[in-house]
């Protein structure tokens, strides 16, 4: 996962000594971030760049595993637990849980994930339900076990790049890097996309073959990326959906959404993260604007909530609209990523863009 312009925000919300050990939660720990790096997207037909997206700053790719034990670390969490309900009182709020289990405090803040349980009991499971996208997308993990294969794969970028081709897109980033000098033991994050429906009859063996298939007319390393694959890989085909941000009701302030569960977004602009540590930079300042007797939780949760919902629903929209177009070869160039990098999205902007659609639409 990228951050990259939500770093300023979560310096502020890390302690000193978190942020100063970033690294350790890095795919590869002993690399050093650089200010003013680019992502190179190549032309998947010849090799030639298609695009040097600027970064904003800088983009520190972070393991998931990794970031959720360094956040986590000297906190009491508490697993286990399956959301079922939530009562509401006039000076609590009470979440139920599977177990039997209940916990009792002032707000609840669903972070639960794009099919957000929080979110169904907020909207109503029909007006929460995701969206699936009409696109295969295998994401996997590989260890090449090769010394010279896995620095020839890594040899587009250090940290992430990616290619696009009439027949389907793919995205290099190292995984993990348990050695520096033993890139044998390196582990890869291969991402291979095109257009179409699963098929859930294929087994791994099947869609290892597709997959294959697929990446053989891509430039290099991005061929070699999946065709160097072991037979005993195993392939996943990810179900990428999303849900536009729609305003909820936050029950006099008692609860509220951050995260997927906010704005579950298709990660081909890689946004996801920096939108969610955004929610939590905006929801701490929320929290310390709150008075002593909370009389203005709800009016103060109320605007988080909105905010949230309209830059969380921008972003999905472009987001979706970056998915479809990366596998769009006649539209690839005009995507959101393409005009604009991965810098946060300009949302007056979007919106004046979208207005002007809807006008000319209804000429005649």
């Amino acid at each position: 996962m990228g951050i990259h312009w939500s770093l300023p925000q979560l310096e502020a919300l890390l302690p000193p000594e978190l942020w100063a050990r970033l690294r350790e939660a890095q795919n590869d720990p002993f690399a050093h971030a650089q200010d003013g790096d680019v992502m190179k997207v190549y032309n998947g037909l010849d090799g030639s760049v298609l695009a040097a997206l600027p970064i904003e700053g800088r983009i520190v790719r972070v393991s998931r595993r990794k970031f959720r034990a360094f956040l986590t670390q000297g906190l009491d969490v508490q697993y286990g637990h399956r959301l079922s309900g939530i009562t509401y009182a006039s000076d609590s709020v009470t979440a139920e849980f599977e177990n039997g289990r209940e916990a009792k405090g002032t707000l609840i803040v669903g972070c639960d994930g794009p099919r957000s349980m929080v979110r169904d009991l907020l909207l109503g499971e029909e007006a929460a339900k995701v969206t699936p996208l009409e696109l295969v997308h295998s994401n996997t993990a590989v260890v090449y076990g090769d010394a010279e294969k896995a620095k020839f794969v890594r040899g587009a970028h250090p940290i992430f790049s990616m290619t696009c081709h009439p027949q389907a897109f793919c995205f290099i980033s190292i995984q993990d890097v348990p050695d520096p000098n033993k890139p044998e033991t390196w582990r890869f994050q291969i991402v291979t996309s095109w257009t179409g429906m699963r098929d859930p009859g294929m087994d791994n063996a099947a869609r290892l073959a597709q997959v294959k298939e697929k990446a053989n007319a891509l430039c290099e390393p991005f061929r070699s990326a999946n065709l160097w694959m072991p037979d005993d890989t195993t392939i996943t085909y990810d179900q990428i959906s999303y849900w536009i941000s729609k305003m909820w009701d936050t029950r006099n302030g008692r609860c509220t959404l951050a995260g997927d569960a906010a704005h579950p977004m298709t990660p081909h602009r890689g946004q996801g993260m920096n939108h969610a540590i955004c929610d939590v930079a905006n929801l701490l300042i929320t929290l310390k604007s709150l008075r002593p007797d909370l009389t203005n939780l709800a009016s103060s949760i109320n605007e988080y909530s909105e905010e949230v919902v309209r830059r969380g629903a921008d972003e999905v929209v472009g987001s979706r609209k970056q998915a479809l177009m990366l596998l769009d070869w006649d539209q690839l160039m005009n995507s959101p990523m393409m005009r604009h990098g991965l810098g946060k999205a300009n949302i007056e902007q979007n919106e004046k863009e979208a207005a002007a659609a809807r006008a000319n639409a209804r000429k005649p």
